[in-house]
């Protein structure tokens, strides 16, 4: 009995790692040189954020300082801080032009608190609608240059949406050991090749860096349809 289980284990991950789309490599990657578009696409960051005064300064400060050729806004969207975040963002920003903080209204009955903020966002954002969004949690830092190969690729390729992974925090011995073991656990559910792969009917994204273009978040209603997801 218990060779069969060992048979029966070790096939099964043998058919995931050869078979599986190599979902264990984590070989994906954004283009890092960009072709010069001929019009770059018009991009409002969305940032939800709820107490997050330790972060939200250097990221809000990441975005602002994007090496991106065309228009770019950014929203910060304080949902019931009982901390500084909303003032910490408006000095963050600097004056970055078409940067403002939206109060997200009380939680409404079946949804979850990110989308909930993310909806009130995008209602705002779409008084002025851009060509694309770009939606960031508030704990993350980008590069300068992430919003030129997000949107480059998207360009290039003429994709509605293009997500990226961000590099998560391992600093003590639980995100050691917790945080590779999300990682690979996600790879295997969703494995990258596949979700890059057009012929594939695999779709994934990191929610914590999503750029998705307007017309096509418009055609699904938004956040609507994922209101009480707590994985978005």
């Amino acid at each position: 009995m218990m060779l069969a289980v060992a048979l029966a284990s070790l096939t099964i991950w043998l058919g995931l790692a050869f078979a599986w789309h190599g979902f264990w490599k984590a070989d994906q990657r954004l283009p890092e040189a960009v072709p010069a578009a001929a019009a770059w696409p018009s991009v409002c960051a969305l940032v939800p954020a709820r107490n997050e005064a330790e972060t939200i300064a250097r990221c809000v400060a990441g975005l602002a300082a994007q090496d991106y050729p065309g228009e770019l806004r950014i929203v910060v969207i304080d949902d019931s801080s009982s901390d500084d975040t909303a003032g910490l963002a408006r000095q963050a920003a600097g004056g970055a032009p078409g940067f403002a903080v939206v109060a997200a209204p009380a939680l409404a009955s079946g949804w979850a608190g990110k989308l909930w903020a993310l909806h009130a966002g995008y209602a705002h954002a779409r008084r002025q609608p851009p060509d694309y969004f770009w939606l960031s949690d508030a704990d993350i830092v980008h590069d300068g240059d992430v919003l030129r190969r997000l949107a480059g690729k998207a360009a290039a390729e003429d994709l509605a949406l293009v997500s990226t992974m961000v590099r998560l925090r391992c600093s003590n011995l639980w995100e050691r050991l917790l945080v590779p073991a999300f990682i690979f656990l996600f790879q295997l559910i969703y494995p990258f090749r596949a979700v890059n792969d057009p012929a594939s009917r695999i779709a994934g994204a990191a929610g914590g860096c999503v750029l998705i273009r307007a017309d096509a978040l418009d055609a699904i209603g938004g956040f609507a349809g994922v209101k009480d997801a707590i994985i978005d």
